[in-house]
């Protein structure tokens, strides 16, 4: 008899916990917003969100103050989208689409797209710095989430990274934000991992580094208003990247600066045209680049440089006649019109 209950026991022990998916929207458990679904799950846990707008706001406590954001990331808890294009988190009315705090890598976000139709001159209040204090994703403190698949557009800062904050960012698209792409304030010893990422198109810094660490490779950091990659007091490590075209309206080109030189050249780095498939949006903006652009084949091993939006491949168009130079200027421009 003993022996048989410590088999049970044991079995109880050792029995699997079974994670949940929980569904948003989900009348049924009263789930409406992403917040709700988030709030619903447990360690574990899937949040599959389904196709729509989510723009609610909710506050929050931060090191910066009290600060609004659609939703909170929870420690073990993955937000998957059913679509990348069709699951689409709107941050207009609130500083951050996705707030992260006190969350490690078990933390994931994967398929989704966040905006948050922010102009240059909103990037710039009068109440201070919007680059630090509006974001698509804010990491503020002792974070280490994970993103993948992942597009931000027209948001101000892309992606805010801060004390003890080291992200890792994967297949992402960060474009046309009003400020800049990515944005390390300090981030402490562990570097944010930006891998096989596509940085276009920011009125400001590709990366900007203010202290702390980054490494950078198989990404396309390309045609933003100021430098690709600029580093003060920073530790960072560039690979298999191609960064060009970039501070282009000063005239100067210059893809690297700060602490750092020009990497072209070394550990693979290249600065080529990367021929994407609708850099100005003719036909809704498409950072797949075309079949022969540089990028096909560029990365590491023989891997692709930059996002994969399409799931086969980066090479997703034949045209290869790029217009960049003559029209991007103006395209920019009219963007925060």
């Amino acid at each position: 008899m003993r022996s048989l209950l410590v088999i049970l026991i044991l079995g109880l022990v050792a029995a699997p916990v079974l994670a949940d998916v929980i569904a948003v929207p989900d009348e049924e458990n009263d789930i409406e917003s992403i917040q709700d679904g988030i709030d619903f799950a447990a360690v574990g846990d899937t949040v599959l969100v389904y196709a729509g707008v989510y723009d609610s706001v909710h506050f929050f406590q931060t090191p910066l103050g009290t600060r609004s954001a659609v939703c909170r990331l929870k420690d073990g808890v993955t937000i998957r989208g059913i679509d990348r294009g069709d699951v689409v988190i709107d941050h207009t009315e609130a500083d951050y689409g996705i707030l992260c705090m006190d969350v490690g890598s078990t933390a994931q976000v994967k398929s989704l797209t966040v905006i948050g139709g922010v102009t240059v001159g909103e990037s710039r209040s009068a109440a201070g710095d919007e680059r630090d204090l509006r974001a698509a994703i804010s990491c503020l403190e002792n974070a280490t989430p994970v993103f993948r698949w992942v597009t931000i557009e027209e948001s101000s800062t892309g992606i805010l990274c801060r004390t003890n904050c080291a992200p890792t960012v994967e297949e992402c698209v960060i474009a046309r934000g009003g400020a800049h792409g990515v944005y390390c304030f300090q981030n402490g010893t562990n570097p944010i991992v930006l891998d096989h990422v596509t940085i276009v198109g920011n009125f400001d810094h590709g990366v900007k580094l203010f202290g702390g660490n980054a490494e950078i490779s198989n990404s396309s950091i390309t045609h933003n208003h100021k430098s690709g990659v600029d580093s003060y007091l920073a530790t960072v490590s560039v690979d298999h990247c191609n960064v060009y075209w970039n501070d282009f309206i000063s005239g100067d080109f210059e893809n690297y600066s700060g602490n750092i030189g020009d990497l072209t050249g070394t550990d693979g780095n290249i600065s080529d045209e990367p021929f994407y498939c609708d850099y100005v949006g003719d036909v809704g903006y498409d950072y797949q680049v075309c079949f022969t652009s540089p990028n096909v084949g560029g990365g590491a091993g023989g891997t692709d440089i930059g996002a994969d939006t399409s799931g086969v491949g980066v090479g997703s168009c034949s045209d290869c006649v790029s217009l960049v130079e003559e029209t991007s200027w103006g395209a920019i421009k009219a963007l925060y019109r």
